[in-house]
């Protein structure tokens, strides 16, 4: 089960906001520059690097909403071997393994996996925008948990494998 944090919607209405904020520092940072290295009499080194730098990260920002630098997809990805999830654009994606997961507790804000060896990892639910999503990604997790035979909330359910020939 794939679950993408941000609508197509969503994405397009990030990336025009990043575009216009890139336009506007390009804009103000090309300017100041200019006025700082070139139309002063005494050039200004130190305000000249300072709006190069800002000319420079919104040149980043118009490049990421114009696509030409991919944003990386914010999801929850659930498979029968791993979870795998990435809750914002700039973090790494983590991936756990069915196998290594000892017991998973929810909340209304994080699902907690212990892990055997006596690690914890932590998926804040709190971090997804929309709470619908967030409680389709706690209750998809809480079945699959469940399918898996694995503790959850303390509790460990035995689920009967499907029998073949019936």
């Amino acid at each position: 089960m794939y679950i993408s944090l941000y609508t197509a919607r969503q994405l397009r209405t990030i990336k025009d906001r990043l575009l216009w904020l890139g336009l506007f520092m390009v804009s103000g940072g090309g300017s100041a520059s200019l006025y700082n290295l070139i139309l002063l009499d005494e050039a200004r080194w130190l305000w000249g690097i300072a709006a190069i730098v800002i000319v420079l990260v919104g040149l980043y920002l118009v490049a990421l909403g114009a696509d030409k630098v991919p944003l990386k997809n914010a999801f929850v990805a659930i498979s029968p071997a791993t979870i795998s999830y990435r809750l914002n654009f700039y973090n790494k994606e983590n991936r756990l393994n069915w196998n290594t997961i000892a017991a998973v507790q929810l909340s209304d804000h994080c699902v907690l996996f212990d892990l055997y060896g006596g690690q914890q990892k932590s998926l804040l639910l709190s971090d997804i925008e929309s709470q619908n999503v967030a409680s389709q990604v706690a209750l998809s997790l809480q079945l699959a948990a469940l399918e898996r035979n694995v503790a959850v909330n303390g509790v460990r359910f035995n689920v009967p494998k499907p029998v073949a020939g019936i």
